[in-house]
């Protein structure tokens, strides 16, 4: 495992900095983890759906692998954003050890709250809630951009427009999930 190195431009690690990080991970790491389960969901089944959208269009309609390849494609494209928010959730969830190499000591605190989340005790989100935490999470993320540095690489997570792509995307995958359900009435019938 490669160690975290502070950066030339490390930022300062005073009191202050630290006990503001420290509650500010405690308000985010619970989100995280929710919206991080959410969208590994949201990946599956997304995934599911263009794979039975693929089969009823190539087995059932008998149109060419060609348009299915089109089709799935262009579906794929909101996974492939949706992929990306997941990675940085999943990268956020090692901020105590982040935390950690920046301080030289673990807060008592920040443990406590990572051992309550992986003991199950996070609040429920739900699926269109997973898009309002993104917001949430980034409006979070930004206040701590100036006090971690390059420590974490929380750009996805902050950046309006990459935001408004996953929102966008969170949508479009319940509606290849709709239309995959509907074409599996439609088959059925």
């Amino acid at each position: 495992m490669s160690e975290v190195t502070p950066p030339n431009n490390a930022p300062d690690a005073s009191p202050s900095n630290v006990q503001q990080l420290i509650s500010l991970f405690q308000k985010v790491l619970p989100l995280v983890y929710g919206i991080a389960s959410k969208l590994r969901w949201a990946l599956i089944i997304g995934v599911a759906m263009l794979a039975w959208i693929a089969v009823w269009l190539v087995g059932i309609k008998g149109f060419s692998l060609g348009v299915a390849a089109v089709v799935v494609g262009i579906g794929a494209i909101p996974l492939l954003i949706i992929l990306r928010f997941w990675w940085s959730l999943e990268e956020l969830k090692d901020l105590p050890s982040i935390l950690n190499n920046m301080v030289g000591d673990a807060k008592a605190g920040l443990v406590d709250t990572v051992n309550e989340v992986k003991a199950g005790n996070i609040k429920k989100v739900g699926f269109l809630g997973s898009a309002k935490g993104l917001w949430s999470i980034g409006s979070m993320l930004s206040e701590a951009k100036g006090l971690l540095g390059s420590y974490v690489g929380i750009a996805t997570l902050i950046n309006p427009f990459s935001l408004i792509m996953g929102v966008l995307s969170i949508i479009a995958i319940g509606l290849v999930a709709i239309i995959g359900v509907i074409l599996a009435v439609v088959a059925i019938i």
